[in-house]
């Protein structure tokens, strides 16, 4: 429960946890350039008072209230890059000004997720400011490179600070898009090439070489009809897949490929596997004739990183889907401490994926979301973030950390 110390902290902090979410989005981070916004998060947590702040070799940044021992910890996050902008002629306020209008902060990241960094920040802050008991540590941290969808960010973060950190953290609260509501999980995601091989020759005489676009039409035609029948779940969407370019090389004129290469989007279930989309792609190839090695192969599409520290790896284009149970302790801990002040959440599930597969998934920390930002404004040229849901999300973040951290 809040106390009137903390109620009064998150009423008197509403302007200048806005002023620093409108901070957060003019600087402009896309994808590896995330130091200035790295830069920001840190200077204001140490306005803020944290304990403790850390930011590693990759670039995330991680904010520790310590709490006095013996309680679980609460892990909070959200990613510091935003996508492109793209066409500047259809935005109605400029993508990086943070314009203020309509109780909204309008802005590119302010619903991907800047307009959560600022309240997740402000909340840790003022259990501490509060004076509220708390036995476990509130951990808050932003990442780098969350965009690509291969949860590089949170791996690094993962590997060099969350496996080793001293106690045990309950509860991952994400800081991707909810509108207020508890989200429990998302499909997994992967991105597959799909390549058949052919023999080159001269367009002239095409008798004399093998077409490699030929070879993979049937596999097209097969790829299609995948989609109708994949399976279905009652609570998240159902699996899907989706052509989503085909190449052929060398594509020269006058000459007959021999390399056609098929990128497929495919999302999958909780019960799917890497192991079990392989098989269901290879029996595709086979039913087309195809064998994998001489005349086919499958590959995991990768994604190079380099981080605004200079940070390098390449890794597979790979998430798991999870899904948190309604009735796990934690997410009952979670609606309570929300209900304390004044919320009623709803339960959702994000159509796009999120980090926090691989904290469920790899580390076996339950994982949901909780946000103030919207997923229709997302990767939009409307982005933004409501500024009442913004200052509810704060107390809503702070609520839950004095709940779980007992």
């Amino acid at each position: 429960m809040l106390n009137q110390s903390a109620l009064q902290f998150i009423e008197n902090s509403r302007d200048n946890m806005l002023a620093f979410a409108q901070k957060l989005i003019r600087l402009p981070s896309v994808t590896g350039e995330e130091g200035l916004v790295a830069k920001a998060i840190e200077e204001e947590m140490k306005k803020l008072g944290y304990d403790e702040i850390i930011v590693d070799k990759t670039g995330n940044v991680l904010g520790i209230i310590k709490g006095s021992g013996g309680g679980e910890h609460i892990f909070y996050n959200c990613h510091m890059d935003q996508v492109s902008p793209g066409n500047l002629d259809s935005w109605e306020f400029p993508p990086f000004e943070g314009v203020i209008e309509g109780g909204y902060l309008h802005g590119r990241g302010a619903s991907d997720t800047k307009g959560a960094i600022a309240p997740q920040v402000y909340a840790g802050a003022c259990i501490k400011k509060a004076g509220i008991p708390h036995r476990g540590d509130i951990i808050v941290t932003a990442v780098v490179e969350e965009e690509p969808g291969d949860m590089w960010g949170m791996k690094r973060m993962a590997e060099e600070v969350i496996s080793n950190y001293p106690g045990k953290i309950g509860l991952l609260v994400l800081g991707e898009a909810t509108g207020l509501n508890v989200y429990l999980g998302h499909r997994g995601r992967v991105e597959i090439n799909i390549r058949a091989f052919g023999k080159i020759a001269h367009s002239s005489a095409p008798w004399r070489g093998v077409n490699a676009v030929y070879k993979m039409q049937p596999v097209v035609r097969a790829l299609e009809k995948l989609g109708d029948i994949l399976p279905e779940h009652e609570f998240l969407p159902k699996s899907s897949v989706a052509v989503t370019n085909i190449t052929c090389s060398p594509g020269w004129l006058s000459t007959v490929p021999d390399v056609c290469t098929v990128c497929i989007d495919r999302r999958f279930l909780p019960h799917e596997s890497r192991d079990s989309l392989v098989q269901e792609l290879s029996k595709i190839l086979t039913d087309a004739g195809l064998t994998l090695g001489s005349d086919a192969e499958i590959q995991f599409k990768q994604y190079d990183h380099t981080s605004y520290t200079g940070v390098k790896e390449s890794i597979d284009l790979y998430k798991s889907a999870f899904l948190t149970p309604r009735d796990e302790p934690h997410v009952v801990a979670t609606i309570g401490a929300l209900n304390a002040v004044g919320q009623k959440p709803g339960y959702g599930r994000w159509d796009f994926g999120t980090d926090g597969s691989v904290i469920a998934i790899e580390y076996g920390i339950p994982v949901i979301g909780y946000s103030p930002c919207e997923e229709h404004y997302t990767h939009t040229s409307q982005d933004r973030v409501s500024i009442d849901l913004m200052n509810k999300s704060m107390a809503g973040y702070a609520a839950i950390s004095a709940q779980l951290t007992q």
